[in-house]
């Protein structure tokens, strides 16, 4: 089994005085945040960023302080040679604040969208996606 860490960021900004969550369209229902593969000598936090950048096209983030959620998930993948196998993933999250600015999404998206909280835990496909949202939500409830 192939095991690997996934990063990114829950990113957010202020729509006057209401979160507004920047989610990526993948295919289907499936939408999640910017995260993606760290890669060998990279920081987490290094990882987080330069994933962010490649997805969306944002280069500047204020990373919050104190927020960091973790959890476990399993996925088929294709290894080598078209051949498919079970990776267990780490998947790390930062939480970030931006300003207004323009999106870009990668090839590997289909769209995006900036979601209050209740729609952002709508969208949230995975069942681990909606803890994350609710969590991050939590934390900037308290700041």
């Amino acid at each position: 089994m192939v095991r690997q860490n996934t990063i990114g960021f829950v990113i957010f900004k202020m729509v006057g005085r209401e979160i507004k969550y920047l989610m990526l369209h993948h295919e289907g229902q499936y939408w999640n945040f910017p995260k993606g593969r760290q890669e060998s000598g990279e920081s987490e936090l290094a990882t987080a960023k330069r994933e962010l950048a490649e997805e969306t096209g944002i280069q500047t983030v204020e990373v919050i302080k104190d927020f960091r959620y973790e959890y476990d998930y399993d996925i088929d993948t294709i290894v080598s040679d078209g051949v498919k196998e079970k990776a267990a993933k780490h998947a790390i999250f930062f939480l970030g604040q931006v300003q207004d600015q323009e999106i870009k999404i990668s090839a590997e998206h289909l769209d995006y969208g900036w979601f209050d909280f209740e729609t952002a835990l709508k969208r949230a496909f995975y069942q681990d996606g909606q803890n994350l949202i609710k969590a991050a939500n939590q934390f900037l409830s308290k700041r």
